[in-house]
């Protein structure tokens, strides 16, 4: 989890220069070369400063620049033994890059050198320890919630009135459980509570709305952040994104613009402007300012993987595919994301079509497909939240015929968060491979679900006949099409036809073949209705030139054949 930023004017912990406040204050609204150069200033002043080296770093991990942001923690640590905080910011580095153990010895370390009497730290000294290690434990693909959660409730019981120590609760217990907006929201109110003026806590309350879909209250709160203090450029940045979901195109665009004079100059805003752009799907204009931002020099792996997402969006999925590959060879497995891989999908279906349509001959469309669907397995491992790429990644191997990886697929999507559909479609691809009691049990929990709706009893029926073979007819198939024939209402019949001769060919099949209820003036006025009802297929064809023909039927009078209604 990057954070949104940690770094306190209000209250800055561990003795620092006194220009140190005012390049954090640069941190805090993006301006990241701004505060760049007066942090360079600050420790060329102060090189023994542990605090301003420290507080350089989280400039440089803000601006996702982890490996100077090291550089950093690493120059404190050697000119200051015993200031902690550059520990936990080492230790937040090493947990991005996935060394686990390696972090929790520095955060071991921070605490240690916090908490020892001969260091004589205050109260404010330890708690802020505490709050940095909780930060860093919230690093990397799989934070460690528990460990953060606890650590930063030490930093508040020892000092409860550092608001940042609460924007950070607030933030762990929303990225642990999304769903629940009420325990970080009691957090960032203390958080305002401490500090009035403060627009980040108002900003992280509109942030959780935009995360919970709730734009409008989202746009709100980034109001209410801008009106606390007019120069606080990610609030401008962040209501931009809530309008653009709003659909208020304009509004997005105005914001973006405001958010850019804020920080005019600054290569870190015009990286974010081209993201933007991209999410506005103004692709064309997202190349250019990435081309605009290559060609001063900008060596920035956002804009590598933003330029292979705009080329793939613009239908220029060879280039897209090339800048991708690009991208993963340059950037480390660890600071890959999940949208990295879901884009990888996109771009090998694409390919897929394009050889399927003979363009091109690299490899087969099924080859396509089937990588496809591993690459949106990749990027769901990555964000479990994303629990629909379970199903795009189903749909992938299912093209690709990868029944088995398609049913496994979806199986696990049932298992995170089931939608109703999820139940169709598992039942769907498993009718397709064959794997018929699978699709039975699934069309039975669609069918509990939509016991309304035919087509789930349809596809049971499918199941189950799928089930027979050509020796053994169980005919167990038999009640779900007589479902299907009470529960398709009469404005659908002329729109599906063929699903209701099915039915109506199933019950004549069973009257006319099965021995235990074998009925043949039932079986003619189920074959009488396919014939009556005509829906033009090689069912209609078979009834009528074959079954209604037949010496064993001919000159028998059909019986009435009617269901009594659905219940």
């Amino acid at each position: 989890m990057k954070t949104f930023l940690f770094l306190s004017t209000a209250c800055m912990a561990l003795s620092a220069t006194a220009q140190t406040p005012d390049a954090v204050k640069l941190t805090d609204k993006e301006q990241f070369e701004r505060a760049t150069s007066a942090f360079k200033q600050l420790v060329a002043a102060s090189p023994t400063s542990g605090a301003d080296w420290f507080y350089f770093g989280e400039n440089y991990y803000a601006n996702d620049r982890s490996d100077s942001a090291a550089a950093c923690y690493q120059r404190g640590i050697e000119v200051n033994s015993t200031f902690p905080l550059n520990h936990a910011g080492m230790g937040k580095v090493l947990r991005e890059a996935g060394k686990n153990d390696l972090a929790q010895a520095q955060f071991d370390k921070a605490v240690e050198l916090a908490t020892a009497k001969t260091n004589k730290n205050s109260k404010q000294d330890i708690a802020a320890t505490y709050r940095e290690v909780a930060e860093g434990m919230l690093a990397g693909a799989s934070p460690d919630y528990t460990g953060a959660l606890a650590m930063v409730q030490k930093a508040i019981d020892l000092y409860p009135k550092d608001p940042e120590a609460y924007i950070l609760k607030g933030d762990a217990l929303f990225d642990r459980n999304p769903r629940d907006g009420s325990a970080p929201l009691e957090n960032y109110k203390l958080a305002m509570q401490l500090d009035a003026l403060n627009a980040k806590p108002v900003a992280r309350k509109a942030f959780m709305y935009y995360r919970a879909k709730n734009f409008p209250s989202s746009i709100e709160e980034y109001t209410n952040a801008i009106k606390l203090d007019p120069g606080f450029a990610p609030a401008y940045r962040g209501r931009a994104e809530a309008y653009f979901k709003a659909r208020d195109f304009d509004k997005a665009t105005t914001d973006m613009k405001k958010y850019l004079e804020l920080n005019v100059g600054n290569t870190s805003a015009r990286v974010r402007n081209a993201q933007f752009l991209f999410l506005v799907k103004q692709y064309d204009e997202s190349l250019s300012e990435i081309q605009s931002l290559e060609n001063d020099g900008v060596k920035n792996m956002t804009l590598k993987r933003l330029k292979a997402f705009d080329l793939e969006e613009k239908g220029m999925h060879v280039a897209a595919d090339s800048a991708l590959q690009a991208y993963f060879a340059e950037q480390p497995d660890e600071k890959e994301i999940s949208v990295d891989y879901e884009y990888a999908a996109k771009i090998d279906q694409s390919l897929g079509k394009l050889q399927a349509a003979d363009t091109l001959s690299t490899a087969p469309r099924m080859a396509y497909d089937s990588l496809a669907g591993e690459m949106y397995l990749k990027a769901a491992a990555m964000e479990p939240t994303k629990d629909y790429l379970f199903l795009e990644a189903a749909k992938a191997f299912t093209d690709g015929r990868v029944y088995d990886k398609a049913i496994a697929a979806m199986k696990q999507k049932t298992t995170l968060n089931p939608e109703v559909n999820d139940w169709y479609y598992l039942g769907a691809m498993a009718n397709r491979a064959k794997r018929y009691q699978t699709a039975d049990s699934a069309w039975a929990a669609y069918i509990e679900k939509q016991p309304n709706i035919y087509q789930g009893y349809l596809y049971r029926a499918r199941s189950q006949a799928g089930m027979d073979t050509a020796e053994v007819k169980s005919w167990t198939a038999l009640p779900y099409y007589k479902n299907v024939i009470q529960k398709m209402k009469p404005e659908e019949v002329d729109g599906h036809k063929a699903d209701l001769e099915e039915a109506y060919n199933y019950m004549g099949l069973y009257y006319l073949y099965n021995k235990s209820d074998m009925d043949r003036a039932k079986a003619k006025c189920w074959f009488e209705k396919v014939s009556a009802l005509n829906a033009g297929t090689s069912i209609t064809q078979q009834v009528n030139d074959t079954f209604l023909k037949m010496k064993e039927l001919k000159g028998v009078e059909p019986s009435p054949c009617e269901l009594e209604p659905a219940p």
